[in-house]
């Protein structure tokens, strides 16, 4: 793990600390933890005393089936509580998005895409581009990381997991269904060189390539049952951020190998 310069003796704010990547930031860079359970009261206390160095905002609300009744609390997690996170003074703010922001179209997508807001098929996308919206607005100094799907020690039993640790493997997902795979570990690298040197913008975090769900079964000799429900996620140009960062001119494959390797 890379050390950073900036995280010396710094103030950082992690959100998500209880799973996936924001617990994984945690653990190794630490600082003040929110989650759900904290109060308005500790939150009003850490800008009363001069904010923090850096917010890494993490969390979001996985829950994929939305209805009339889940809606605000789906909302109040993935949008509001951005709004809340950029009304403390910070310095940096780190914002883990998704290339799910792009539409599902046949376009190499790249951070300077204008996205209409119609062409997005999920409300997860859409809140995630509701979030950045209001980061661009309201922080003077952020990064926002699109990133695809990621991969690490706390990460959630996605179709990969399943194939990788299930031994009779059952997935709704086609064998034609496409990912893009990246290591928390290298985000987190990315995350401190970006701290250190004050890259701000919009990165497309993501490996150089995509790889089927087919190819993984094939790469990793499983038998699975496929199912027939396809997912694309897209033709990402991940140039802005392996120039900056050459790790992720690796390939996906090359990424499950060495996720493989923890």
């Amino acid at each position: 793990m890379n050390d950073s310069f900036f995280l010396e003796n710094k103030k950082v704010l992690i959100t998500g600390i209880l799973s996936g990547l924001g617990r994984y930031c945690y653990e190794y860079i630490g600082g003040i933890g929110i989650t759900r359970n904290t109060s308005q009261a500790d939150i009003d206390h850490i800008i009363q005393t001069g904010g923090v160095d850096a917010i890494i905002h993490c969390a979001f609300n996985s829950q994929n089936r939305i209805d009339s009744e889940s809606l605000y609390s789906y909302v109040r997690d993935n949008v509001l509580l951005t709004h809340e996170l950029v009304s403390i003074p910070h310095k940096k703010f780190i914002f883990v998005s998704s290339v799910d922001v792009y539409p599902k179209n046949d376009s190499f997508h790249n951070e300077h895409e204008i996205i209409k807001i119609d062409d997005i098929k999920n409300i997860y996308g859409i809140t995630k581009l509701m979030s950045e919206s209001i980061i661009r607005k309201y922080s003077k100094n952020y990064l926002i990381m699109r990133a695809t799907a990621l991969l690490g020690k706390y990460s959630r039993k996605n179709s990969l997991l399943k194939i990788i640790e299930d031994d009779d493997v059952d997935l709704t997902l086609s064998k034609e269904s496409t990912f893009n795979y990246v290591l928390h570990s290298d985000i987190l690298d990315f995350i401190k060189f970006s701290l250190d040197n004050d890259l701000n913008g919009i990165y497309n975090i993501a490996s150089s390539d995509n790889v089927t769900l087919s190819e993984v079964a094939y790469l990793l000799k499983k038998k699975v049952k496929f199912g027939t429900y396809v997912y694309n996620v897209g033709d990402i140009d991940n140039s802005k951020v392996s120039s900056a960062f050459p790790v992720f001119k690796r390939t996906s494959k090359d990424t499950i190998s060495r996720f493989l390797e923890r």
